[in-house]
């Protein structure tokens, strides 16, 4: 299809864009990583141990294996997780889940192995529709008898739900009991153990011996005071009556109550300084811990209560022991074990195993060791980032190590971790190749945990050796016996010459030879066969060589073929070859096509021969029909552009299919995937084409397309993980593979890759070896994903982020909070700079006392920075070769002041090789500096409630110096988010929603234009287009308004209209337009606007501005789907995605749920077309039309 370029004017003024940015698709890109809750029982079976994990929005069930922990089942919720349970009712074999969301449903799941599925054993809504809902949020607790289930969802209220259980049916009360309680702020709650027989007199005593659950309650009165008291839960009259004991007047910091199983019984209240066991039966017993010591999360170690786990805030683990005789305590002892990630919560599983969740780190498998073991690799200080410091004085690795230093013996050893980009704080997305692909650097992690990490859609890989080899022209690995495990020599084809490389003893890639190989010729192809030969083809001839004597069993040339003898014309030049464990394919010129059997006594055995109709471009023979070691057909790719199915061994033509291109195909490959034949072809313009096989009727069906690169193809099948999977060697080398009978394509994290083949020994298990331009090197990949991580650990909070391109680098904005700090210290502040590929740290700058960055912006001015130059003046450091600055903005923290009333604007440069940064420039405001960002080549400031614009200009002694350029502008509450688009600024309130300011630049002076009516707590904020803005709140939603320049009065042109509404689930903190897929040019979705989103539980979404006819075709199959697609636990979606706030709730509107249409390609082929002819029935749109849409929109993100 031709195309023409046209001017902005013309696009404006000849067609409206494809897209409309009020039509918008949803979809969560990477799944939620912060781990919320877990807990352990035997879930999926009386035997198994589980582990279950709560990550927002989803729930991962895990089993313990002799190999670790093994994925079982990941179920999507509707709905966010604020509790997370595990039970067994009395007469039950096996665990039930409780989950409870944060809109106020529940549900009681069993698992079911056929599937497998969880079933929804109960479930209900327990809203009120008066109350002040809780804001430490929702707690939950179970009777140990699993009679009742206690939730605290609104202050000064408990809300009760009993159940039965027979062994085979749970029965739940008609209605939830709604329990008045004294105690408004309640911090935590647990259902204590009580005695099976009556052992004491008195009327408290008597009430828990009766049956009745006693609940422990610790809870803040007015004056911030905190207390313990236990009630006991009439099950009769679903009334709260005094409890056996009550403790007034706790440890200050005191925030959990830890029950205490039968038969020692009673609870444990930790505090900051103090841990104390209460116990009506006993004496109150209570030890020291190190002080302000926060503990964040606990678990029990042993059936009886006698050991317990806890974990603080620094990441410090220790070990609460309560020892005890007779069944009576004696007294406490803690013991520090180690320091790991800061856990949210954890989960004790087995002979030492532990799972420690983390909603501000990596989550860990840990294994508790007896005697100390040397240090983790994998603590929180990061071990690279001291050595990279450079020496920087007051580096987040220096202060964390100090912290470290006095902890004692370590007993901990980390098993495994599960990268997490928990809470994204900021991010930026940069496409440093300049091909459309762009990757995304985030600030993520808390505290100590705290890091940047760089995620892009494709697959990493481990290098493991490298060495310099140039002009290599193809690369085969073999093994001596087909049997063996391990791969023994690297082939590599010269121009030429063949050269043979083998893993020595002492792992070193030596040079060998091997007699019957033909090592003055160029390889074609080599292979191990099935009778444990080896075979070499070369352009003269194809040899059979002895994999143990290395001696030549048989050669074979196309000067001595049987077939096509009299078509050959004299020809002795194979151009191409492919191999299964018994066969050979040959091509030689004019189309000539021979096939060989390998025979097991060691004999080249021609078969057949035909004759091409073209001449022959690519050829394959990888068996994908029953037989794995005999092939039944050849794929092969010619000049006339086409791709022909050959039966073999006859060699005659079975299906033809048209590439419909005028360029050559270069490859083409069968593989087998999941059980499905494919045929895939690699073009010389980066096209893949793929179809799927027929084996039955040996038809292709199914035919796609999609742009890998620009540059030719190479495909190869390889191995991983026990998957097969297919290598697309090009400019932009991909991995291809399926996942739920769907092919998917992973980019890999290494540009114009030539050649690659599999490489698996002893010394590199599992790996690759790629040929990229002068060099070959070794590597595993990091696993097939979607989605690759790289972490660059700090050690230290990062708070904000920016590129700066023309020195190659990243700002970092930090705050160290180490544990020495003080409780009046709120830490210290850096500008971190870093490599952009290598993300070396380069420089550092510290901040002031009481100084934190609260803004991070990296510009070049505009005329100033031009007249300045001219007038032969420097701005000083970089900026005399890149005029290039990273601004910071922060803000000076008094205790005494509810909002800062001082805060500076600082402008450093960075001279490329140096380890300083230069201070140019710091200018002092009044308030903090919320945000920075670069407007028409001047900088555009937020500080408090004022909108202020500064210039670069010229000052007295030959210096400059930023000037206001016009009056600040006061708009609402806080200015917390700013965007631009030509003359206009959006900004960000934090109560009032979104102001639009005009500049005009003629009188120097910004002016409200229009504002949203509507209040709204707003987190984030994009521009989609000069009309149209997109904002995230704290209730966890997506807003669009837009602009009414057309409106009658002056009334609606001052009003942003709210056109579109949707409920993420994902508290957003940051919203930026690009992508982390390459686009594809010839797609229907090349050139829609797209925006990604990162937040608080570290998933991250993507958002794209939709065509209107595509959106309305999305909308019916969203309607259909609710329909087919049920929610677990009974949530249904359309409560799930409706707009929600503190006042009001309202349906979702012009937002497309991509998490629920995509789920459509999950579906069995015949529910699917069921879907479609129930949505379209009178077949506007078939089944592969609607298919091949949203594998387009899949591949969006």
């Amino acid at each position: 299809m031709a195309t023409s370029i046209a001017t902005d004017t013309d696009i404006t003024a000849a067609k409206p864009p494809l897209y409309n940015c009020i039509l918008n698709y949803h979809v969560t890109a990477s799944k939620p990583s912060a781990v919320t809750h877990c807990a352990v029982g035997s879930f999926t079976s009386s035997t198994d141990v589980n582990l279950i994990i709560g990550r927002s929005t989803h729930v991962d069930i895990q089993a313990l294996t002799t190999e670790g922990l093994k994925g079982v089942l990941t179920a999507p919720i509707h709905g966010v997780i604020s509790a997370l349970k595990l039970f067994r009712p009395k007469a039950a074999s096996k665990d039930l889940l409780l989950i409870l969301t944060e809109h106020y449903k529940f549900a009681i799941l069993e698992y079911n192995p056929i599937g497998p599925e969880l079933i929804t054993r109960a479930c209900g809504d327990v809203k009120d529709a008066i109350g002040r809902p809780v804001e430490a949020g929702h707690l939950a607790a179970i009777d140990p008898d699993c009679r009742a289930i206690a939730l605290h969802l609104y202050d000064g209220q408990l809300k009760v739900l009993q159940m039965e259980h027979d062994g085979t049916t749970l029965r739940m009360a008609p209605e939830a009991s709604n329990v008045r309680l004294e105690e408004s702020v309640v911090i935590d709650m647990a259902f204590l153990a009580i005695k099976p027989t009556s052992a004491g007199a008195g009327p408290s005593s008597s009430k828990a011996v009766m049956g009745h659950p006693v609940l422990a309650l610790l809870y803040e009165d007015s004056k911030a005071a905190r207390h313990v008291k236990t009630y006991t839960l009439n099950l009769k009259t679903r009334e709260l009556e005094d409890g056996p004991w009550s403790q007034g007047n706790l440890d200050a910091g005191s925030s959990k109550v830890i029950p205490v199983p039968y038969p020692l019984g009673g609870a444990i209240v930790v505090g900051e300084n103090v841990l104390t066991y209460f116990n009506t039966q006993q004496p109150t017993r209570s030890t020291q811990i190190k002080p302000n010591t926060a503990i964040q999360s606990w678990c029990a170690v042993d059936a009886d209560g006698s050991r317990y786990l806890l974990s603080d805030f620094a990441g410090g683990l220790h070990l609460l022991v309560l020892a005890h005789a007779d069944n009576r305590v004696a007294g406490l002892k803690v013991q520090t074990l180690g320091r790991t990630t800061s856990t949210s919560c954890m989960s004790y599983l087995d002979s030492g195993y532990v799972f420690l969740g983390s909603k501000g780190g990596d989550s860990q498998l840990i294994k508790l060791h007896a005697e100390p073991i040397s240090s983790p690799s994998s603590a929180a200080a990061p071990a690279g980032a001291a050595a990279a410091d450079g020496g920087v004085t007051g580096s987040g690795s220096a202060a964390v190590s100090d912290v470290n230093s006095d902890e004692g013996p370590n007993h901990v050893e980390v098993v495994d971790s599960w990268p997490s980009l928990a809470p994204i704080v900021d991010f930026i997305v940069m496409d440093l190749e300049r091909q459309g692909q762009g990757q995304m650097v985030a600030c993520c992690g808390c505290f100590q945990d705290g890091s940047l990490r760089v995620v892009r859609n494709g697959i990493g890989i481990h290098e493991a050796a490298a060495m310099d080899l140039p002009g290599i022209k193809g690369i085969w690995s073999v093994r001596r016996s087909w049997m063996d495990a391990y791969d023994s020599h690297l082939v590599l084809s010269f121009v030429g010459e063949t050269r043979l490389l083998e893993i020595s003893e002492d792992d070193v890639l030596d040079e060998a030879t091997i007699s019957g190989f033909d090592s003055d010729g160029q390889t074609l192809l080599a292979a191990t066969t099935l009778h444990d030969q080896l075979l070499q083809v070369t352009s003269s001839s194809v040899r059979l060589v002895s994999s143990t004597t290395g001696q030549l069993l048989h050669e074979w040339s196309p000067a001595n073929a049987t077939h096509n003898n009299s078509s050959n014309g004299g020809s002795t030049s194979i151009t191409l070859a492919a191999a299964s464990p018994c066969q050979v394919l040959i091509a030689s010129g004019g189309g000539l096509v021979w096939l060989l059997d390998v025979s097991e006594s060691g004999r080249l055995e021609e078969v057949s021969g035909t004759v091409m109709d073209a001449e022959v471009a690519c050829l394959d023979i990888t068996p994908v029909g029953a037989d794995s070691n005999k092939a039944t057909l050849a794929a092969v790719g010619t000049w006339a552009m086409q791709v022909q199915l050959l039966s073999l061994p006859s060699l005659k033509p079975v299906t033809t299919e048209e590439l419909g291109s005028e360029i050559i195909p270069r490859s083409v490959v069968l593989a087998n995937f999941e059980g499905q034949a494919y045929v895939l072809c690699g073009l010389g313009d980066g096209q893949l084409h793929n179809w799927r096989l027929q084996s039955e009727t040996s038809t292709l069906t199914d035919h796609k397309k999609v742009v890998l690169g620009t540059k030719p193809i190479l495909l190869s099948s390889f191995t991983s993980q026990g998957q097969r999977n297919v290598f697309a060697a090009s400019d932009r080398a991909t991995i291809i593979y399926s996942n739920n009978k769907k092919l998917l394509y992973s980019n890999l994290n290494e540009n114009e890759v030539a050649f690659m083949c599999s490489f698996t020994t002893s010394s590199f298990p599992d790996s690759l070896a790629l040929v990229k331009g002068q060099q070959l090197s070794l590597g595993a990949i990091n696993g097939i994903q979607k989605l690759h991580i790289r972490t660059v650990p700090l050690g230290e909070q990062p708070r904000r982020i920016a590129h700066q391109p023309a020195t190659r680098t990243l700002g970092v904005a930090t705050i160290n909070t180490s544990a020495s700090i003080g409780a009046a210290d709120i830490g210290k502040g850096y500008l971190r700079v870093f490599s952009d590929t290598t993300f070396d740290l380069l420089a550092s700058h510290q901040l002031g006392p009481q100084e934190i960055p609260t803004a991070l912006t990296s510009m070049a001015f505009g005329s100033g920075a031009a007249d300045a130059s001219a007038e032969g003046t420097t701005a000083g450091g970089a900026s005399e070769e890149s005029g290039a600055f990273f601004i910071v903005g922060t803000a000076v923290i008094k205790l005494t002041e509810v909002e800062p009333s001082k805060g500076y604007i600082i402008l450093l440069s960075h001279t490329p090789g140096s380890n300083s940064l230069t201070v140019v420039e710091t200018l002092e405001v009044h308030g903090a500096v919320y945000n920075l960002c670069e407007f028409q080549g001047k900088l555009l400031a937020t500080v408090n409630n004022k909108v202020h614009l500064y210039r670069w200009a010229a000052a007295a002694g030959g210096r400059q110096e930023l000037v206001s350029d016009c009056s600040p502008i006061g708009v609402q509450v806080l200015c917390l988010h700013l965007a631009v688009r030509g003359d206009f600024v959006v900004v960000g309130d934090l109560m009032k929603s979104m102001t639009l300011l005009v500049y005009k630049a003629a009188e120097g002076s910004l002016e409200v234009r229009a504002r949203d009516q509507d209040s709204k707590w707003l987190t984030a904020l994009a521009l989609l287009d000069d009309d149209t803005y997109i904002a995230a709140d704290n209730s966890k939603n997506l807003v669009v308004v837009r602009k009414n320049p057309d409106a009658a009065t002056d009334e609606e042109r001052a009003r942003l209209e709210t056109v579109g509404r949707f409920h993420t689930g994902e508290f957003t903190n940051r919203i930026r337009p690009g992508s982390l897929v390459m686009r594809l040019p010839d797609s229907e979705l090349g050139n829609v606007p797209t925006y990604l989103y990162g937040g608080v539980s570290g998933s991250v979404g993507l958002v794209a501005c939709l065509p209107r006819e595509l959106y309305e075709i999305l909308a019916a199959l969203q309607d259909g789907l609710k329909k087919v697609i049920k929610g677990v636990g009974g949530f249904d979606h359309e409560s799930w995605r409706r707009f929600k706030d503190e006042r009001r709730t309202e349906p979702a509107s012009n937002f497309i749920d991509g998490d629920l249409v995509e789920a459509f390609l999950d579906l069995p082929p015949d529910k699917a077309h069921e879907v479609v002819a129930a949505v379209w029935p009178n077949a506007e749109h078939t089944y592969e039309d609607i298919s091949r849409r949203m594998e387009e929109l899949q591949r969006l993100h």
